[in-house]
């Protein structure tokens, strides 16, 4: 069975608020791909956006810059929690809990929404094959 994980520490972003949902974009994301039985992954590149519908966070809408860096996203939902990384394809229903950190605001953001959805754009680039210990 292969699986992809798309990395989102250090990753750069673009906020936008439109009615109930915030949108993340972003450009090259690091994305790991690891197939069964591989001797090693591959690297890659991914553009997209990660939507959050029905939002609500506990900071006023203007302390959000509309360029941003991710350095921790972390997302609790049922008893699952995922750390600076989504299992592709992402797209969860349901009370979602996100605790985030962003370069530009001091504190950690709490987002709570009802559907998280991380949608890939274009195709993905390939970057190189790397170790399964990488």
């Amino acid at each position: 069975m292969s699986f992809r994980i798309i990395q989102l520490e250090n990753l750069d972003i673009s906020v936008e608020h439109y009615k109930d949902n915030l949108k993340f974009s972003f450009f090259d994301a690091y994305v790991k791909k690891t197939m069964e039985d591989a001797e090693q992954k591959t690297l890659w590149h991914q553009d997209g956006e990660i939507i959050f519908k029905n939002y609500d966070y506990d900071i006023d809408k203007k302390d959000f810059n509309k360029k941003e860096k991710i350095i921790t996203f972390q997302v609790s939902f049922d008893f699952y929690t995922y750390k600076n990384m989504l299992v592709l394809p992402f797209s969860k229903i349901g009370d979602i809990n996100i605790e985030l950190r962003l370069l530009n605001i001091e504190n950690i953001i709490n987002i709570r929404c009802s559907e998280l959805n991380l949608v890939e754009k274009e195709n993905p680039r390939y970057i190189k094959h790397i170790n399964k210990a990488e």
